[in-house]
């Protein structure tokens, strides 16, 4: 009977603090989003070549308004806001593309609050923060992290479609002339490698501009090759460290910021990818979307919640919107909404079943994924 009524208090106990645990109730405070660009014209595309394309404003605008929904929603803001001098903060690298998406999804957020966009460089000149200025005495460290025949090899049927589609063919000797790019540290391909991966962006960018069509297994070896440099960088933690580093600090600094309730920082692939690799994202499936492993418009999302029990918590997912509703038009909104995959940081221990952390822990995962070396990189 003792052992009896022991185990019943300790059943007890644990059922009470199960249900503590996932009975919690969260505030939501602040949102940082990082996003990559919408639409664009393809790398091929003459004097419009990375210009956003009316498409890519067309589905920001309505990437804002759906974002706008959710944070009056969740009682972030009310409608119609108008939001206070540093409640929110809209950053973009110095291209029309990136400045432009910020501008849409502004617009579609915030109708009638006239948000500046801020850049810090000319029109056209890369922002630091954004792409990392290229380190020579990093090249031989970062190149070793790439296994760039095993790559190759895995992609046979990709390449093959992509030639079979674009006329454009690979000469495997191509695949491993990488450079490291003279002004920014970002891979670029060379000869036949960057000829192939340019007709993938075009035919990419063709079909959600809805101008080619094909079978979805023929786009999603497309996208794939299209994609490809970037989404190495998944394999490379230390080059994602050193690339991530600038974009981190700032990350750090938005969270930080007292009064602060929304901020967008619009760049690129290469920052979304280099950021969850920095970050120690665990490995997620995307459903919905064609592309591998960062959907064009997609964001990462962090939100800042304020626990019933006073302590600050944190929670990350990716949003994008599905091929489908790029493709096809189609209105984003609350009844249909982008796709949403919760994220989670290896070793992290979440707080509830929701994928729910400590912000005390995300913010010391993020100063962490700033050092290199031993020494602080941004």
């Amino acid at each position: 009977m003792k052992k009896f009524f022991s185990l019943l208090i300790v059943f007890v106990v644990t059922a009470t603090v199960f249900t503590v645990a996932h009975a919690m109730d969260y505030q939501l405070e602040q949102v940082v989003v990082i996003s990559r660009h919408n639409l664009r014209y393809s790398l091929k595309a003459g004097d419009d070549r990375g210009l956003l394309t009316l498409r890519g404003g067309e589905m920001e605008t309505l990437m804002g308004q759906y974002f706008a929904a959710r944070l009056v929603e969740q009682g972030l803001f009310p409608k119609n806001a108008q939001p206070s001098v540093g409640e929110v903060r809209f950053y973009a690298n110095s291209y029309q593309r990136t400045i432009a998406t910020a501008k849409y999804f502004s617009a579609g957020a915030f109708p009638i609050a006239n948000i500046p966009i801020e850049y810090h460089r000319a029109l056209g000149q890369k922002d630091r923060v954004f792409l990392s200025p290229a380190d020579p005495a990093l090249e031989k460290l970062l190149a070793s992290e790439t296994d760039w025949k095993k790559l190759l090899t895995g992609l046979s049927k990709e390449i093959a479609t992509v030639e079979r589609l674009s006329g454009e063919k690979l000469n495997p000797a191509d695949f491993y002339k990488m450079k490291l790019g003279s002004e920014a540290a970002e891979w670029k391909a060379q000869d036949s490698a960057k000829t192939l991966n340019l007709a993938a962006d075009a035919i990419l960018m063709d079909y959600y501009d809805g101008k080619v069509s094909y079978s979805e297994a023929e786009m999603r070896d497309v996208a794939k090759i299209s994609s490809l440099f970037i989404n190495s960088n998944f394999d490379r933690p230390i080059g994602a460290k050193v690339f991530a580093a600038p974009m981190l600090a700032v990350i750090s600094d938005e969270l930080n910021t007292t009064g602060r309730k929304f901020s967008f920082l619009c760049g690129h692939d290469s920052n979304l990818s280099n950021v969850l690799t920095a970050l120690g994202v665990e490995e997620y499936t995307l459903p919905g979307t064609i592309e591998w492993r960062i959907p064009i418009a997609s964001k990462i999302v962090i939100k800042k919640f304020r626990g019933s029990d006073g302590n600050e918590y944190a929670r990350l997912s990716l949003v994008y919107p599905a091929t489908a509703q790029i493709v096809n038009r189609e209105m984003i909104t609350l009844d249909n909404p982008p796709m949403n995959v919760p994220l989670k940081l290896r070793g992290l221990q979440t707080v509830d079943a929701d994928a729910i952390y400590k912000l005390s822990d995300v913010l010391q995962r993020i100063s962490d994924a700033q050092i290199i070396d031993g020494r602080r990189a941004a």
